[in-house]
C-alpha cells in the first residue's frame, strides 16, 4: 500500500516537473506573519502569469499550523498556490530558509537562480515603503522563462523568522 502511494505521487511529482520545464519556485510562508499577508496578491498574481511554466510551490513550516488554517488563509486571500507543510522542516533546511516570505527560484537544472525577496517593498521589520520600486521575484521569472541573464541573483528577504528546530 505505501509503496503504491509512493510511485503515485512520484508520477504526479515528475508530470508535473514536465509540465513546468523552466523551472521551481519554493516561497517559504506563515499565514501569521504580516509581510506575508501583504505579498499575497502580488505572488498570486506571479502565480496566475507564470505557473505555467514555474512550478510555485508555498511551503508553510509552522509546527503547529493546521491545514484548515491555511484554507483560511487561502480564502480570505484569494491565495490559489499549491502548497506544502514542513512541519519537519526538510524544504527549509535542504534551501536553508531563515525569514517568511523568502523565495527560492530554481532552473530547469535544479541550480539556485535567485533567492530572497519577493520585492523591495519591505525593507525592515515594520519599515516599508509606499510603493515597490524593485521587483526582485517578478524579474527573476521573466528572466528565466525569457531565457536571460536573472540580476541580481540574491537579495535578503524581510519578514518574520522560521522558528527553526533546535537539530536544523
Amino acid at each position: 500500500m505505501v509503496w503504491s502511494k509512493l510511485v503515485l505521487f512520484m508520477s504526479f511529482y515528475l508530470c508535473g516537473l514536465a509540465a513546468h520545464s523552466q523551472g521551481r519556485l519554493f516561497v517559504f510562508y506563515d499565514t501569521e506573519c504580516p509581510i506575508c499577508q501583504k505579498t499575497t496578491k502580488r505572488l498570486q498574481e506571479m502565480y496566475d502569469k507564470y505557473g505555467q511554466n514555474v512550478a510555485f510551490t508555498a511551503v508553510f513550516s509552522t509546527k503547529s499550523l493546521k491545514k484548515s488554517e491555511i484554507k483560511a488563509f487561502a480564502k480570505e486571500y484569494q491565495f490559489t498556490l499549491p502548497y506544502v507543510i514542513d512541519r519537519k522542516h526538510k524544504l527549509v533546511k535542504r534551501y536553508d530558509a531563515r525569514t517568511t516570505p523568502e523565495v527560492v527560484l530554481l532552473n530547469a537544472q535544479d541550480q539556485e537562480v535567485y533567492r530572497g525577496a519577493v520585492d523591495n517593498q519591505f525593507f525592515g521589520l515594520g519599515k516599508y515603503r509606499p510603493k515597490t520600486t524593485e521587483f526582485y521575484l517578478q524579474n527573476a521569472l521573466e528572466a528565466l522563462t525569457s531565457g536571460k541573464a536573472i540580476s541580481p541573483t540574491r537579495t535578503e528577504p524581510v519578514g518574520c523568522l522560521i522558528n527553526r528546530r533546535k537539530s536544523d
